[in-house]
């Protein structure tokens, strides 16, 4: 995971939390929406951190105009939390 301010260079410091790993020889980097998660990771400085062996619940957010929708982990189940 990467706790992180992704618009930081334009004055936004907003920081969020991001999942990022590898299925089937993918790499993905989907934000996470998990209140206990964000709670916790949020709480700690900005860096890479590692979950460990987790379930991801994988979600689509709302369309936008265009019909594209952004994907993003809804919930996280881990043996650490």
């Amino acid at each position: 995971m990467r706790v992180f301010a992704p618009g930081e260079a334009f004055g936004n410091n907003r920081r969020r939390l991001q999942a990022r790993f590898r299925y089937n020889g993918t790499d993905y980097a989907f934000r996470i929406t998990d209140p206990v998660i964000e709670q916790k990771y949020l709480a700690l400085e900005d860096g890479d951190y590692v979950l460990g062996e987790s379930y991801l619940t994988v979600s689509l957010g709302e369309p936008y105009t265009d019909g594209y929708c952004y994907k993003l982990v809804a919930a996280v189940i881990s043996q650490e939390v």
